[in-house]
């Protein structure tokens, strides 16, 4: 019982991330979804402020030893990967 309030409360620190990677993600799925190259660049540069941004912010307020850096941008990568799915689904499923 004890292990399973551990994995539950794990998984409810990561969603203040995934909310917070969710608005760029929501912003560039919907630029991308129109038609011309020229918004495509436009999603990939709003994705990578967004995740850059968050990252650099992140590691800012955390010490920086290598090990924390790296786990930091890992469990962002999978954050930011939740939040785009996420995006998806309501550009491109609920938005039709």
């Amino acid at each position: 019982m004890e292990t399973l309030l551990e994995i539950i409360v794990a998984v409810l620190r990561l969603v203040p991330l995934i909310l917070i990677f969710y608005i760029p993600s929501l912003i560039g799925i919907a630029i991308w979804s129109e038609k011309g190259e020229a918004y495509k660049v436009k999603a990939g540069i709003w994705l990578a402020i967004g995740f850059v941004g968050v990252v650099i912010v992140e590691v800012v307020f955390r010490h920086v030893s290598f090990v924390q850096v790296a786990s930091t941008i890992g469990v962002s990568a999978f954050q930011f990967a939740v939040a785009l799915a996420l995006a998806t689904l309501t550009v491109y499923k609920l938005a039709d």
